[in-house]
């Protein structure tokens, strides 16, 4: 990973921050996003984000989408195709969930989040068999 780099587990992290903080100071530079978090105790953190990920945690992806993905993954009656188009740089993922052969959902992400959704559905599916 880059320096401005962070795993899904740490942007999941910075997202839920997101959410909940009782304030958000965000500076665009020419890359990347410097971002400070203010929590409702007043401890600040800050972040230096790539607008990539800046904008997915602005739309709530790494809280919000990340889930709705893998709950509709363990879904016994959706279908999970994937299809990868290297074109786009941002996001050469799109998730598709079909239900009886109709689209019921589509979702675009990266190899990286991809990865992540993979191992929780694989680990989910594990403890229901336990």
């Amino acid at each position: 990973m880059g320096k401005f780099e962070y795993n899904v587990h740490d942007l999941i992290e910075i997202n839920e921050a997101f959410n909940n903080a009782a304030s958000v100071l965000f500076h665009n530079l020419n890359k990347h996003v410097y971002l400070e978090i203010i929590d409702n105790e007043g401890d600040k953190r800050c972040f230096t984000l790539n607008k990539r990920d800046f904008k997915a945690i602005q739309v709530d992806f790494f809280s919000s989408v990340l889930n709705d993905i893998i709950l509709s993954g363990l879904d016994n009656e959706l279908e999970m195709n994937v299809k990868f188009n290297p074109n786009l740089e941002h996001f050469p993922v799109e998730i598709i969930f079909t239900y009886q052969g109709s689209i019921h959902e589509r979702y675009i992400c990266n190899f990286r989040e991809l990865a992540f959704i993979y191992s929780a559905l694989k680990k989910q599916k594990r403890s229901e068999t336990i």
